[in-house]
């Protein structure tokens, strides 16, 4: 018994460097770890387009007990922030190689908290992007994506307190977005991916700003095919991703004046049915909230009457700002910002030469809305 464990040991002191060796293991502080990344375009005069591709990466420094920087493994990390490497080429592919020239140790990716597009470059096209990402299989597919005011590079390098790099905080704002603004989880490499190969789906980005010095998300980057046209603000994107998304939460209130009020916590949930008359295409969206009620100075008692009275405002204010947005998508976006499109598309077939952009904004869209209270305070059901 001990003869074959000495064996055992004795072939894992030979196997193990030999592995460790093929598989490139390395302290984390001998390699570039990507926090995120962010892509910008630079037109010339010459109408060509150069991209940059700022990297953020984290800077993990040792340090020994008196605080020299060192490189042992007898060290400890007690400092981490980011740096910034940035590439410049012709073609994104060429980046990859004149970033390796200037960086002294491998890039990690795949370990990405966010990928930032400025919005000249969203608006020049994301296509070639997001083909190149999704080519390579150590690419993170469900990494956060997400449009910038500005250049990429800017916000990438911007410094927020209590955070290692930027791209930590606003990865941080758009995944827990999803909470109060009834925004969702789709924001993704691979949903980006799966968007602009869809018949009837057009892509929606968050769109990121800074603002007083503050990193914000302020709302919502409409792209037709591979290209951004729209930027809504964040109250128009609240009303579009009710119309639009799945399984949904967000936070809706009744104001009279400043003293009386009430803030309604709900979920929604959204059922579409579309029929065709002649040639005009007609959708029915059906939209239920159920949530409860977080605050309420408007009522003195949530009687039976008051929930009713309560119900048929919320109501009435939600239908009114549905309506509103579906005039404008239609008759200013003229963008079927809410992929009814692939409604229907699945109900009388794809592939038919249909401009579902053009086919939506002529549609007759009807919306109904019914609101229900689940509870309305701590002790009262």
């Amino acid at each position: 018994m001990k003869k074959n464990i000495v064996i055992i040991m004795f072939l894992l002191v030979l196997i193990v460097p030999i592995y460790a060796e093929k598989l490139n293991v390395a302290p984390m502080e001998q390699l570039n770890i990507a926090s995120g990344y962010g892509y910008d375009i630079v037109k010339e005069l010459n109408g060509n387009v150069q991209y940059s591709i700022p990297f953020s990466i984290y800077d993990f420094e040792k340090k020994t007990n008196e605080g020299a920087r060192v490189i042992s493994k007898d060290a400890e990390i007690t400092e981490q922030g980011s740096i910034k490497i940035d590439a410049k080429a012709n073609t994104i592919g060429e980046t990859r190689e004149k970033r390796q020239l200037s960086a002294s140790k491998p890039i990690i990716i795949g370990t990405e908290k966010i990928a930032i597009i400025s919005e000249e470059a969203a608006s020049y096209g994301i296509k070639d992007i997001v083909n190149i990402q999704f080519a390579n299989a150590k690419a993170n597919d469900r990494g956060i994506f997400s449009v910038c005011k500005g250049k990429a590079e800017d916000i990438l390098k911007a410094k927020v307190e209590g955070y290692a790099s930027s791209s930590d905080y606003m990865g941080g704002i758009i995944r827990n977005s999803i909470d109060y603004n009834f925004t969702s989880k789709n924001y993704t490499l691979l949903n980006i991916y799966v968007a602009l190969a869809s018949e009837g789906e057009n892509l929606v980005l968050p769109y990121l700003e800074t603002k007083n010095e503050n990193i914000s998300f302020t709302g919502m980057a409409i792209f037709k095919g591979d290209k951004m046209v729209y930027v809504l603000s964040m109250e128009e994107a609240k009303i579009m991703n009710m119309l639009r998304e799945e399984n949904v939460r967000g936070i809706l209130s009744l104001q009279d004046n400043p003293d009386e009020y009430i803030n309604y916590d709900t979920f929604v949930k959204k059922i579409v049915k579309c029929n065709k008359k002649g040639e005009k295409y007609e959708f029915n969206i059906k939209l239920d909230f159920k949530g409860d009620i977080i605050n309420n100075t408007l009522y003195k008692d949530m009687k039976k009457e008051n929930e009713d009275e309560f119900i048929g405002l919320m109501e009435k204010k939600i239908q009114s700002m549905c309506n509103n947005f579906l005039e404008k998508m239609k008759n200013v976006y003229k963008i079927d910002c809410l992929n009814l499109g692939m409604v229907a598309a699945a109900k009388y077939g794809r592939e038919t030469g249909v401009d579902w952009n053009e086919e939506v904004s002529n549609a007759d869209i009807k919306v109904n809305v019914k609101v229900k209270i689940d509870k309305i305070g701590v002790g009262q059901y």
